[in-house]
């Protein structure tokens, strides 16, 4: 491994620990503004299937709502800046977060 691969792996390593740490001491302000969007049990499901991997039509028929429901919720996140789309159709968190409370333990097709 070269020198210059080392230091980048090193540097990557600690941005991984900053991000990590910036996302712990802004949990809750996260959480207060995901409540103001994600405001019912099925808008919760929906939230922690936007993993960027999966599509509106599959978050709709996964967590048991339409797809207009998922699309209506993906536009409220996206301008509170709280998911993205790197591709079309497909939401993602911005911020690696979901409250514990939240957390589906039985999700159809998982």
């Amino acid at each position: 491994m070269s020198e210059e691969q080392k230091v980048l792996e090193e540097l990557h390593a600690e941005m991984v620990k900053v991000r990590h740490l910036l996302e712990i001491m802004v949990r809750d302000q996260l959480k207060k503004s995901l409540e103001q969007s994600v405001t019912t049990e099925e808008r919760r499901r929906i939230y922690v299937l936007m993993d960027g991997i999966s599509g509106t039509d599959e978050i709709a028929q996964r967590a048991g709502v339409s797809q207009r429901s998922v699309q209506l919720l993906v536009k409220d996140l996206l301008d509170a800046g709280l998911v993205s789309l790197e591709k079309r159709g497909y939401p993602r968190h911005t911020f690696d977060y979901i409250p514990p409370e939240w957390r589906i333990q039985n999700v159809s097709g998982k």
